[in-house]
């Protein structure tokens, strides 16, 4: 027991594990796109930092409103937002489809859009790709009143009450950082009958795919 190293109290009193798995996800991203390591050691400081920044930051926010929602509930009626629908195709040989679709209530179809990739393990992993997916766009061309809608109760569950499972923690972690790219958002639940023009194309992305990595 004498050689046992007595660790310093981090400060989180929440759990760190997402924080944890959030390093591991951005290190393996600096491994594969600029060829940088992060030893162990460096990641897990980093968590820690990142954890406590951000129980910092909800003390200061719990005496604002924020324009930020995310929810079931209806949001408040704006001329201003945007809707994107989103969905996926998922087959077994684990090739999936993505599709977006944005429009306004004035105006109807604002853009479309949609891509195939490869190597993705479950449906529901391809539904928060094609939420990200969307979300970059909206993103890329400076929409700032969105609201998200997928066809994945159990995407929106997960997103709004910030239970993230761990084979999609990465990806939702980047949905949550994407989100405050924006001066609205919202993401709820639509159903599969109200998603029909994104479904047709998310299924014909993957009928049509082109090998890509996520």
């Amino acid at each position: 027991m004498s050689t046992l190293l007595c660790l310093p109290p981090t400060g989180i009193s929440s759990n760190l594990s997402p924080w944890i798995f959030w390093g591991i996800w951005t290190s393996r991203n600096l491994i594969l796109f600029e060829n940088k390591s992060v030893t162990a050691r460096s990641m897990v400081v980093n968590a820690v930092v990142a954890a406590r920044e951000w129980l910092l930051a909800q003390v200061v926010n719990t005496t604002k409103s924020s324009p930020t929602q995310t929810g079931n509930e209806t949001p408040p009626t704006n001329p201003d937002v945007i809707y994107c629908n989103t969905d996926a195709a998922w087959s077994v040989s684990r090739r999936a489809g993505l599709g977006w679709c944005f429009k306004n209530a004035a105006h109807g179809v604002y853009s479309e859009g949609s891509r195939a990739i490869d190597h993705i393990f479950s449906p529901l992993m391809a539904e928060a790709l094609a939420m990200r997916e969307a979300m970059q766009e909206a993103k890329r061309t400076s929409l700032l009143n969105v609201w998200f809608r997928t066809d994945s109760q159990e995407l929106a569950r997960a997103i709004n009450s910030k239970s993230y499972p761990v084979k999609i923690f990465g990806v939702l972690m980047d949905i949550e950082l994407l989100s405050s790219s924006f001066s609205f958002v919202f993401i709820s639940f639509i159903g599969r009958e109200h998603n029909g023009v994104v479904d047709s194309l998310a299924k014909s992305a993957l009928q049509n795919h082109v090998s890509t990595l996520y």
